[in-house]
This record gives C-alpha cells, sequence and structure tokens, in this order.
C-alpha cells in the first residue's frame, strides 16, 4: 500500500512501497533508537515495523531517497497504524540521520504548513507532520486526512517527540543570515547541490563547488519594494573557498563587483568570520541592494 507524499523538486517524500520488502530489517533486530509507541489514540500499530539503511531506502522510498540520503541519513524507521473503521492509516517513518545539523536541514527542505509545538519544530499541512528534534526527522501522514485522523497523528508526533530524549542546536551557518529582512521560513539549509537545485537554480554544474564536507544555508530577504537571496556557504579549506569564490565571480559578477544575471543584481565575496566561507546575493533588486545585504553576512565590514 503506498501513498504520494513530497517529491525532491518541492516536495519531499515519495511514493511508498509495501512494508516488508526483501532487503528489510524488522525493527526488533535494527540496532538502538528510541521506542516506537504501539498506539496513538484509537490507531494501533499492526506490527513492529520495518527498519531500512542506506543500501535499503529505495526499496521504500522510490526514487526519491536522495534527499535523505544528502543529509546523511543513517536509518529509517517505519511503521503503520490502523484506525477505526471508515478512517484512514497513519505512517509513520523515523529517519535518524547523522547530526542535529542535518535533521534540521531535512525539516527545512519543505516548510509549508501550520506551526504546531511539537519536537524542536513542526509544521502540520494536508494530513502530513514533520518535525525535527537532535538528529531525528519525523514524518507522520494520515492516509486521507481527517479531523480524528489528524488529531491522532497529533498525538503520535507528541508521543514519539517526548521518546527522543536528545536535542539539538540549528546550525551556527543559518545565524550568519543577517535578520533585517529576511522572510519567515525561507531559510534552507542543505550540504548537496541536488537539493539546493530543488529551491534555487543557479546553473549547470556546481557552480558553488559543493563538495562531501561543504555546508550552505540559504534565505530570501525582503526589503520595502526589493527582494534577494542569500546563500553563505563554508567549505572544507581555503582552497575549496578560493575556488568557489573565483567560479562564482566568473558567472555573477563583473570586474570582481556586482553584476547583472539572471533576474537581478548579483555579489560575491569571502566571509570574515568562517576560515573558509563565501556569500553570494543573486536576484537582488538593485546594485546598491546587493552591495548593503552582502556586507552585513560580512558583518558590516564592506
Amino acid at each position: 500500500m503506498g501513498r504520494e507524499g513530497s517529491l525532491l523538486a518541492g516536495r519531499l517524500h515519495g511514493v511508498r512501497g509495501p512494508i516488508g520488502m526483501a532487503g528489510a530489517l524488522l525493527l526488533a533486530a535494527a540496532s538502538g533508537g528510541p521506542g516506537l509507541p504501539g498506539q496513538a489514540g484509537a490507531w494501533r500499530a499492526v506490527d513492529e515495523g520495518v527498519g531500512y539503511d542506506a543500501g535499503t531506502i529505495f526499496q521504500y522510498i522510490d526514487g526519491h531517497a536522495e534527499v535523505y540520503l544528502a543529509y546523511g541519513m543513517k536509518t529509517c524507521r517505519a511503521r503503520r497504524y490502523v484506525g477505526p473503521e471508515g478512517e484512514g492509516d497513519l505512517l509513520l517513518d523515523l529517519f535518524e540521520m547523522t547530526s542535529p545539523a542535518d535533521a534540521y536541514g531535512v525539516f527545512t527542505h519543505d516548510q509549508d504548513g501550520e506551526a504546531v509545538l511539537i519536537g524542536q519544530g513542526a509544521l502540520f499541512r494536508y494530513g502530513w507532520l514533520s518535525f525535527w528534534k537532535g538528529r531525528y526527522f519525523v514524518s507522520i501522514t494520515a492516509q486521507p486526512d481527517g479531523e480524528r485522523a489528524r488529531a491522532a497523528a497529533l498525538e503520535l508526533g507528541r508521543a514519539v517527540a517526548a521518546a527522543l530524549a536528545e536535542e539539538g542546536e540549528p546550525p551556527v551557518l543559518v545565524s550568519r543570515l543577517p535578520s533585517q529582512g529576511l522572510v519567515p521560513r525561507s531559510v534552507r539549509y542543505l550540504r548537496h547541490p541536488q537539493v539546493l537545485n530543488a529551491h534555487l537554480f543557479l546553473g549547470d554544474g556546481n557552480p558553488l563547488r559543493l563538495g562531501p564536507q561543504g555546508r550552505l544555508a540559504l534565505g530570501r530577504y525582503q526589503r520595502g519594494d526589493q527582494t534577494a537571496l542569500l546563500l553563505v556557504a563554508e567549505y572544507a579549506d581555503s582552497a575549496d573557498a578560493a575556488a568557489a569564490e573565483q567560479a562564482l565571480a566568473d558567472r555573477f559578477t563583473q570586474s570582481g563587483g556586482p553584476g547583472r544575471a539572471g533576474n537581478g543584481w548579483s555579489a560575491v565575496a569571502r566571509m570574515p568570520w568562517g576560515a573558509h566561507a563565501v556569500g553570494l546575493v543573486v536576484e537582488a533588486g538593485s546594485r546598491e541592494g546587493a552591495e548593503a545585504l552582502l556586507a552585513e553576512a560580512r558583518g558590516g565590514r564592506p
């Protein structure tokens, strides 16, 4: 029994296959991790659930597991809950990521919905609850959505969050985005160019030169009648940062200064607050706006 969720280019999940496929592990045999609730209201788990790792996740998330793998997914633990007659099922997916920063990053991939007080940040929309806590990202869907199923999904989410003792902090890099004019829920944190392309396409290839150790925060700004996008990226070493700065300058600026590119003005510079960091403004409404936003990201330095 499958479900349609978010796709990579704008939504997060893919079509799910039946639980219990070859290559999956029963949760009872999976190592570590919190226990998953056996019920939520009148919804009861149908079995012990199934666990997947990086090698088997494609058997569960058909064609779109790349998003989770790009954030360093270690395991996915899935459990289905059956409700009263006439009500749809609930499907719980518990993703263990490499770090709290990666769990936060997966959560920021899709920020539509109503904010709810579960975990360290949660959203509910169209029968889908998602939140992060510590190094875990949690997804709960109601199939189909309904008032009783929605209430059960929220109850299940609260129970899962309570079972997750660990908490984490958002990535420090996100705090480097200036707060003035930052559009709520526009922030994205990622470390793979494929995920960036789902939010902002900067051109063919990998112009930001993001590698396995790279990290990037993206935010949209609205200041008066002008908008802009700011990206700040951290690299493994100074050589990678220098190569990225040069590649971005060649593509988006003119003679080392701001230039018109695509839908507006662009500017690029090394960030003095990070040993190996680069900032890029794109789609700014004016040259002055691009320069001002980049200067703020540099800590007020021109």
